[in-house]
């Protein structure tokens, strides 16, 4: 049944999706989720010209079907060639990959001269059959695992430990790269990644205390180092160790990790010594919530190992037998492939696994990745500077670090990049470096990030710095698991990244389950702009459904929120006098100010029409007191209408006479606390009957199709 949309959505929908529509299409022209069958050998591709390459193959070889090329390598190197004699055919050109695996070892490293062109691309695709591995890793043959010398027994304490106890020479076994100078110091977001074990494609544990959790125990800072307080008996065990350190020395949203030669055991003092700070300085006596990993005393679980990175050898207490198991160790340090600048590439079919660092890197545009996966890597599945591509019907998980990172467009000049990120599953990720990686990390302008699922992860699962882009029909959930400051959906901190339009999502069951927190729904924070919200179903948030944190021209309507941690739409006024976030909007050296005046005409008509923030008085006041709607910091111009909660305990949200709304909307937001007429709550969809009385009680709240949202298949 069609209803008809409200004044108020329809301006907001139209106010914040302008420059989107004008930049990339309107959501008619968003890719459908086409049938994405990977052509095998009895369904040929249209290419002009094909290479073949499978595991027995040659190098050496021309590239037919009868005489196949044996590596990525070789086939680029014989696209190439074919090139410079032919030039690029009509239909362009298909490199088939017979199933089997391919060793990675050095990046495969495109340049600008490899690109394809419009309806001529060169294609990397999977035949049918069996899977294409593209593996950065070297395969360890389980008879190559011996039992623990009696040596490496007596430093394991537990006695059944050590009768299961084996270990592997790793440059026997056909390691290469054993360098340990990962750089472990940064803070949360690390760039350079360790080595790593797995087992049949699951990483395992580097042995660590405690085993599955994280200590809370006193740290603090004499004025020339920081200190960290341990057992007598842990500082004893821990001495003779080269023992690394992961915790939460500040925040629960910016985690250290510190390697070795980074920190001692002082064994008289009993406390653990820092000889490098984190992001954050710790003053006087604070908590640290933390665990050490790496250390051969703490090897007492199965599926943890411990690498001796002065003999190479690696200790390994495994789930099981193992003479069945695929053992990989990660090994290439670099991206498995760097795009080089070119353009008009695709991949389809391609599993990419076992990588230190990520998938597909580089800069790149007219990308099409479709219905590949990229698992077990230490960085990123696709960390890109983009343009012009499309990431669909992908999985992504088992990853150290992030899902997709894409740098795209440009907000100065308001250019969209029009990438586009469709139908993929993104889960597991940020197994090892938990904060600071993302599912899905936009930067810039002009992205459609639609129809994908996101879950499993202590961390955000769409952060959106950027500005005039499209979030909707995504399944989010069980993300945000270790962590309070923090939201599924997040941006925050910029007033040009307005725009984007957040809408038809299912975000559900965001929770801290490891310290009990409460992070967000859909965190829009310190003084984020032109943002609209409408349409999306909120379910079992712990903190907010919205936290709108000040800000401008926020637009929160038509909304479903079930089961509210907290008040399920918050809206303050911390940029306005003494509130936390007021030194940011102080013109001109705030935070805010900084990022809007480093090389970009704020008040050009581009800006104006794009920024749509009323900074007119911006000479003449920082001060942001809450007298004027459009001084910098007063929350203003914000709708906050036609939401409806359904919970037995919470209230709507706060009083529209406070102050917070004297320069913005809120009305007509309803609260339930009994079932308003949902389609079938018991099985998840929260969507309404035709017979809700919703219908009734906001006559012009629109219809959210409920089986449309997540990976269609």
């Amino acid at each position: 049944m069609k209803r008809i949309i409200s004044a108020v959505l329809i301006a907001a929908i139209i106010s914040a999706s302008i420059l989107w529509l004008g930049s990339c299409g309107t959501p008619a022209d968003v890719p459908e989720n086409e049938d994405t069958d990977v052509p095998g050998e009895d369904k040929p591709g249209v290419a002009g010209k094909s290479f073949y390459v499978a595991p027995g193959g040659s190098d050496e070889n021309d590239g037919s079907v009868e005489n196949p090329l044996a590596s990525p390598f070789g086939a680029l190197e014989a696209v190439r060639s074919f090139r410079k004699e032919n030039g690029l055919p009509e239909g362009g050109i298909e490199i088939v990959f017979s199933p089997g695996t391919y060793q990675i070892r050095t990046t495969l490293t495109f340049t600008e001269d490899d690109s394809g062109e419009e309806g001529r691309e060169i294609v990397f695709r999977a035949t049918d059959g069996g899977e294409v591995v593209f593996d950065g890793g070297v395969r360890i043959d389980p008879s190559l695992f011996v039992p623990a010398s009696d040596e490496a027994k007596s430093r394991v304490p537990d006695g059944a430990v050590r009768s299961a106890l084996l270990e592997v020479d790793l440059r026997a076994a056909g390691c290469y790269d054993l360098d340990d100078s990962a750089d472990y110091t940064i803070g949360r977001r690390c760039y350079s990644y360790r080595q790593e074990l797995y087992a049949d494609n699951e990483r395992q544990t580097v042995a660590r205390w405690p085993n599955g959790e994280y200590e809370r125990v006193t740290i603090y800072n004499d004025g020339t180092r920081t200190f960290m307080e341990i057992t007598e008996d842990q500082a004893e065990r821990w001495e003779p160790e080269k023992i690394r350190y992961y915790g939460y020395q500040v925040y629960d949203w910016d985690s250290a990790n510190f390697g070795d030669g980074a920190l001692e055991v002082d064994r008289e003092g009993s406390v653990i010594v820092f000889l490098r700070e984190g992001n954050y300085p710790i003053e006087s006596i604070s908590s640290s919530t933390y665990f050490v990993y790496n250390l051969m005393c703490e090897l007492d679980t199965p599926g943890e190992y411990y690498w001796d990175t002065e003999t190479d050898k690696l200790y390994y207490y495994p789930d099981g037998d193992i003479k069945d198991k695929k053992i990989v160790f990660s090994q290439i340090a670099g991206d498995m492939v760097d795009m080089g600048g070119a353009s008009f590439i695709a991949f389809s079919g391609i599993s990419f696994e076992n990588g230190r660092s990520s998938g597909l890197g580089g800069s790149v545009s007219n990308l099409t990745v479709d219905g590949c996966i990229f698992r077990d890597f230490g960085g990123y599945a696709i960390n890109l500077y983009s343009g012009n591509s499309v990431i669909k019907n992908c999985e992504m998980y088992n990853l150290g670090s992030a899902g997709i990172r894409l740098v795209s467009g440009s907000i100065g000049s308001v250019r969209a990049g029009c990438d586009t990120v469709t139908n993929n599953t993104v889960h597991d990720w940020a197994q090892t470096y938990t904060t600071g990686n993302l599912g899905i990390d936009l930067q810039g302008y002009g992205f459609t990030v639609s129809h994908n699922e996101l879950f499993n992860s202590p961390e955000t699962a769409i952060s959106f710095n950027c500005g005039g882009s499209l979030i909707e029909y995504n399944y989010v959930h069980d993300v945000c698991n270790e962590t309070s400051d923090a939201g599924a959906l997040y941006s925050g901190r910029r007033w040009d990244w307005s725009g984007n339009v957040i809408r038809f999502n299912l975000v559900a069951d965001i929770q801290d389950k490891r310290f009990g927190g409460h992070p967000k729904a859909i965190y829009l924070d310190d003084n984020l702009s032109g943002q609209t919200c409408y349409g999306n179903i909120i379910v079992n948030s712990a903190g907010n459904a919205f936290l709108v944190g000040g800000g401008k021209k926020n637009t929160v309507t038509n909304n479903i929120i079930v089961n509210p941690g907290r008040s399920p739409i918050a809206y303050d006024m911390r940029a306005i006098g003494t509130g936390f976030a007021h030194e940011h909007v102080v013109y001109p050296e705030g935070y805010m100010w900084q990022n809007i005046t480093g090389g970009t005409d704020y008040l050009s008509d581009i800006q104006r029409f794009a920024v749509p923030l009323n900074l007119l008085l911006i000479e003449e006041t920082g001060s942001s007191l809450m007298l004027r709607a459009d001084d910098p910091g007063t929350p203003s111009y914000a709708i906050f209408n036609e939401n409806i909660m359904y919970s037995p305990e919470r209230d709507m949200i706060a009083d529209p006479e406070d102050d917070v709304f004297l320069y913005s909307s809120c009305f007509v937001n309803v609260c339930y606390n009994t079932d308003p007429g949902f389609t079938d709550p018991e099985n998840g969809d929260y969507s309404l009957r035709d017979d809700s009385r919703v219908y009734r009680d906001i006559p012009g709240f629109v219809h959210i199709d409920f089986s449309s949202i997540g990976v269609q298949k």
